[in-house]
């Protein structure tokens, strides 16, 4: 079972995306919690940037989390957001993905070419860890790159066999409204997730 889906009431009015002050965020995590539990938002998933070498503390950021379940009356989920690399593996270490709630994984620096990127995406989906596609789309739309109906409606039923969720990225208005129409239709299940920045994208 994902992680997600024992919170799956919560995947449209948690906030799924967060990045704080460890990486390129503004705010601590506490932060967070505490403009959450004041907007009423009921669940916070922190995705912090990660790579093989993070260049931060990363147990720092997991302890900040567990201190605040005892502080915040919220759902709150550490998580990461992994980069996928050309062979279609993940630039993190197995053991972090295994310390996480919630990794999600983006395609962010990449080839320029959509069947390395096919290739990678697939073999992604089969790490049992992944939950999320993070911000859909935006790599492709960036390249100049794209899918015809046929191979998105591939993806899709991959990422519903997978039980992989599709972010609703609010940074980046991701993915585009047909996507959305395509995904529903392969029974594809939908996440919110604002990539908040900082504490004033919340809600």
């Amino acid at each position: 079972m994902k992680v997600w889906q024992k919170y799956s009431q919560y995947l449209l009015s948690g906030e799924w995306h967060i990045h704080t002050d460890y990486t390129d965020g503004k705010g601590s995590v506490a932060d967070y919690c505490r403009r959450a539990a004041e907007l009423g938002i009921p669940l916070v998933a922190f995705t912090e940037h990660i790579r093989r070498n993070p260049g931060y503390d990363f147990q720092a950021y997991l302890e900040d989390i567990d201190r605040a379940r005892e502080q915040y009356d919220l759902f709150i989920l550490s998580g990461c957001e992994a980069k996928v690399l050309p062979d279609g593996t993940l630039d993190v270490e197995d053991n972090v993905l295994e310390q996480v709630d919630y990794p999600i994984f983006a395609f962010h620096s990449f080839p320029q070419d959509i069947d390395v990127y096919l290739d990678a995406f697939y073999h992604v989906l089969k790490n049992p860890r992944i939950n999320t596609w993070a911000h859909p789309g935006i790599f492709l739309k960036r390249a100049g790159l794209h899918l015809q109906e046929g191979e998105l409606c591939l993806i899709f039923k991959a990422l519903s066999n997978s039980e992989v969720l599709i972010e609703l990225n609010k940074r980046y208005n991701a993915p585009p409204d047909a996507w959305i129409d395509l995904a529903r239709g392969q029974q594809v299940n939908f996440v919110r997730g604002s990539d908040c920045h900082c504490v004033e994208d919340l809600g």
